[in-house]
């Protein structure tokens, strides 16, 4: 086969990816699935686990060599836009409509009933119950040798901890919007606590981290107290009323803001930390959304309308361009965890498909029956304690992004690495049935602005 110069092999591997990318998301809408979904199996096909095995030829060409390099630069700069996408509404995922009652619930709902308790408490029980439980799993796990070299036991039980604890945010609002949820009390009390739940998520990152050895003290105390910083000043952006802006140029505000998340995470990896940490740091001390539903800054006045396709890192109330770019970048990150993985092989041992059964229903089973007794606790009818505990459960690409931060510390094997990527994919893509199975008629909670949330994003 002709050897192609890297500049063909680039942009043909990238048309490659994003039109296959594009496609699959389209499908997968169809059917009631996430958009990122089918993105995530697409990087997955195009690794070792088909298209290397196929063609490897032409795997070696599109995606080898100094062309995975460029495209794994892209990937870190996707993950930080998208950091900082989710750090710019992470405390205001539902923007205050979680306050406002539901007219369809004399009661109030749970949220109403729970006052500000409802959202931590169920926060704390639905990161708190898998991760008690793979606390538990992870000596036998780390005694068959499934932790990354030379990791210790303490490391590697906080980091499958946090792993299994996830919900994505970006997926779950995505879903919410999808089936009309996102305006619903249990929506919205859903997004509140999985935001506080992800905030707590990434502490545990950075915890494990350190513990592997992989941050010193100093690191350590930056990030976190960074976090902190950033959560102070995202609660008091979040508390002040702001006049009108100015107008600004689009163009010119995405280029500052794109420019502050390059900085931003080049700071993040020279510490030591992964790039995503201060792009969501940056998300969260930076400006807040607007009364449209986006920051001036990161948004284009000319598009208005609701990506329906899901493919959109951000879309309700205007097209935010830092957003639009984190949309295009993203399946080179999911290229990226493609290729570690080599599927092909581990679907056809037993003891492989053992390990995801174990870890599938370790996951969620506890924190469906944790979150569902919560809402029970504070009063939902049972079919909705049953739905909040389907939404608590959807992991999609916050939980592919905290596996490969694992993965490339070491704290974790191939092989679990591998296990709790096809984990992430059967429990998100379960939501829509399960959710369908207990739909009836959903109660629509008070109509807010377009926009005030993440409902939008990916």
């Amino acid at each position: 086969m002709t050897t192609l110069d890297l500049t063909t092999r680039l942009l043909a591997g990238l048309a490659l990816l994003l039109g296959l990318s594009r496609g699959a998301g389209r499908l997968a809408t169809r059917v009631g699935q996430p958009a990122v979904l089918a993105e995530i199996a697409v990087g997955v096909l195009l690794g070792p686990s088909v298209l290397g095995r196929l063609l490897p030829a032409v795997h070696r060409q599109l995606f080898g060599g100094e062309a995975q390099s460029v495209l794994n630069g892209l990937a870190q700069l996707a993950v930080a836009l998208y950091a900082f996408e989710i750090g710019r509404q992470l405390l205001t995922p539902d923007g205050g409509a979680a306050d406002q009652a539901d007219p369809a619930d004399p009661s109030g709902g749970p949220a109403r009933r729970g006052g500000a308790r409802a959202p931590l408490v169920l926060a704390t029980v639905s990161l708190l119950a898998p991760a008690a439980a793979g606390l538990a799993l992870a000596p036998v796990l780390h005694a068959h040798r499934l932790g990354g070299p030379g990791v210790g036991l303490d490391a590697f039980a906080l980091f499958l901890a946090c792993a299994l604890g996830v919900t994505a945010v970006p997926v779950l609002a995505r879903i919410l919007q999808d089936r009309g949820l996102d305006r619903s009390t249990i929506g919205r009390l859903s997004l509140r606590a999985a935001s506080i739940g992800d905030a707590a998520c990434w502490c545990l990152l950075a915890l494990s981290l350190w513990l592997a050895g992989r941050m010193g003290w100093p690191q350590l105390v930056g990030a976190l107290a960074g976090a902190v910083l950033a959560a102070l000043l995202a609660w008091r952006r979040s508390r002040v009323r702001r006049g009108p802006r100015r107008a600004r140029s689009a163009e010119a505000g995405a280029v500052t803001v794109t420019a502050a998340v390059c900085l931003a995470a080049a700071v993040s990896s020279a510490l030591g930390l992964h790039p995503l940490f201060g792009g969501l740091m940056l998300g969260l001390a930076g400006p807040g959304t607007a009364p449209g539903g986006a920051s001036p800054a990161v948004t284009t006045s000319c598009d208005k309308s609701i990506d329906k396709s899901g493919s959109g890192v951000a879309a309700t109330g205007g097209q935010p361009a830092v957003g639009q770019l984190a949309t295009v970048l993203l399946p080179c990150f999911f290229l990226g965890a493609g290729q570690q993985v080599d599927l092909g092989g581990s679907l056809l041992d037993g003891g492989f498909l053992l390990l995801v059964a174990l870890l599938l229903t370790v996951a969620t089973a506890t924190k469906f029956a944790a979150c569902a007794l919560v809402g029970a606790h504070y009063g939902c009818p049972p079919r909705d304690a049953l739905r909040l505990g389907v939404l608590m459960n959807t992991r999609g690409l916050t939980e592919i992004v905290v596996l490969s931060a694992g993965y490339q510390a070491h704290l974790i094997g191939q092989r679990l690495f591998e296990a709790l990527l096809v984990v992430a994919l059967l429990a998100t893509a379960a939501a829509g049935p399960a959710l369908t199975l207990l739909s009836g008629r959903p109660r629509p909670g008070l109509r807010v602005a377009a926009g005030t949330g993440p409902a939008d994003l990916r």
